[in-house]
């Protein structure tokens, strides 16, 4: 078996949160349900796209885990609209938010 190599991916999900689990202990990561609305590209600081594994995440549920260092300052209600960077991580179902581009906005 050989190391499974981690694809440098980054989407924009635009969707609704269903949920969020904040972190039990310090240092912990927080995890948020959201309804997939809409999935853009990334653009990288070459002005490339980064690929975009999430392109086909429109209408689907995801949960993503949002890292203690932002998780301790978001605040996400059910209903809130959200707008995060993210990657997908080794296995599928697991996306990993970017902590510096996280925006909620409640309606």
């Amino acid at each position: 078996m050989g190391d499974v190599q981690i694809v440098e991916n980054w989407s924009r999900i635009h969707g609704r949160v269903e949920a969020w689990q904040p972190p039990r202990r310090a240092g912990d990561p927080g995890t948020l349900t959201l309804v997939v609305d809409r999935v853009d590209d990334v653009a990288s600081p070459d002005g490339s796209r980064h690929r975009n594994l999430m392109a086909d995440a429109t209408g689907t549920t995801v949960q993503v885990m949002v890292p203690a260092s932002a998780a301790s300052r978001v605040r996400p209600r059910k209903g809130s609209t959200a707008v995060i960077d993210v990657r997908r991580g080794k296995s599928p179902d697991r996306l990993f938010a970017d902590p510096d581009h996280i925006s909620l906005t409640h309606e």
